[in-house]
């Protein structure tokens, strides 16, 4: 069985990512997303992988190092 993958809207994968609306929007072709309707929807996958992508250290060495 699989599992439904967390959607956040514009306002609220900006505010997961702590960035300010404007920002986001500036990110927003890096991040990717869906446009449906006039509603941006984006995956929390999407959202992990511009993170991933934008940090110095890749995730898995962090985690390793402790």
């Amino acid at each position: 069985m699989s599992t439904t993958p967390k959607l956040f809207d514009l306002v609220e994968a900006a505010e997961f990512l702590r960035l300010p609306i404007d920002t986001f929007r500036k990110h927003r072709p890096e991040i990717g997303g869906s446009k449906l309707g006039r509603r941006w929807i984006f995956t929390e996958q999407e959202l992990m992988n511009f993170v991933e992508r934008k940090r110095s250290k890749p995730l898995h060495e962090l985690k390793s190092a402790s």
